[in-house]
């Protein structure tokens, strides 16, 4: 829970603040760009104290998906804001929220597939949002791109019985169970329309997903960058290779994307164009 008494004071006086236990794993400055923003600590703070409806809808979510519960209010006005979570982004696709301390805040998805829906790296187990879940089909996969970002993936697994994909190199003691590991250095098709694509460099495992050849989501071998608006790759965090990383990213200019849903820093939707450019740029 949040403490009042450890409030960052850069926050603008009002109902909701965060405290200095921050961890910048960029997940707020997506859900509500206009009311939450980061100082020169890297430590997120209330910019602008929310007003209409949709602001308080924002932080809520806010509030839920924070891994560190840095975020609170000093009144229990959230409490009659009912939870947008998982909130659908486009097409069959969800951000599922409730982001985890164990994978730094990373992002989870959902897509809501024909043949079995797909849960895209594990947010926190939380009964609420399994709730929700249930009430979209459940889950059928979970798509483990990388070993950073398995977080609650085996209650997730016990809950909807459902089997966990994952590269063999990614393979650690809480995750030798998975149900399908990807033994070779290839792309695979789960489905017609979802491709397994194998793309080492954060990781020497780290597995993309490609749904209808325009959705990538990407783990952590892409970030995004909302502020300036525009996709990027860390040297340092690059934890295989780097030059491996790059390889991977160059191949990515061969499909025509329009949608990149990344581990961290939120997602975007652009013209293929644009894509194959911020790509291309990353060396």
């Amino acid at each position: 829970m949040a403490k009042i008494d450890y409030i960052n004071p850069k926050c603008i006086p009002g109902n909701l603040f965060v405290d200095q236990t921050c961890i910048d794993c960029w997940t707020c400055y997506h859900i509500a760009p206009d009311i939450f923003k980061t100082d020169e600590d890297s430590q997120c703070f209330i910019a602008k104290q929310p007003v209409t409806q949709s602001e308080w809808e924002q932080a809520k979510e806010a509030l839920l998906s924070c891994p560190v519960t840095s975020i609170g209010t000093r009144e229990k006005k959230l409490n009659q804001i009912k939870s947008t979570l998982p909130r659908k982004i486009v097409d069959s696709i969800y951000f599922c929220g409730y982001t985890s301390r164990d994978s730094y805040g990373a992002t989870s998805y959902l897509i809501l597939h024909p043949e079995g829906n797909i849960l895209i790296d594990s947010p926190r187990f939380n009964s609420k949002l399994v709730s929700a879940i249930e009430l979209l089909g459940g889950i059928s996969y979970i798509f483990l791109t990388h070993k950073d970002d398995v977080a609650d993936h085996e209650k997730f697994q016990k809950h909807f019985n459902c089997q966990r994909i994952i590269h063999r190199y990614e393979i650690e003691e809480n995750t030798k169970s998975c149900e399908i590991v990807c033994e070779d250095e290839e792309n695979f098709r789960l489905f017609d329309d979802v491709e397994i694509l194998f793309s080492p460099g954060h990781s020497k495992g780290h597995l993309l997903l490609l749904y209808q050849k325009k959705f990538l989501f990407t783990g952590d071998q892409l970030f995004y960058d909302h502020v300036l608006n525009k996709l990027f790759a860390s040297k340092s965090f690059s934890w295989f290779s780097w030059q491996e990383q790059v390889l991977s990213l160059k191949k990515l200019e061969q499909y025509e994307l329009e949608w990149v849903f990344p581990g961290h820093g939120g997602w975007c939707n652009k013209t293929s164009e644009s894509i194959k450019e911020e790509l291309s740029a990353i060396k």
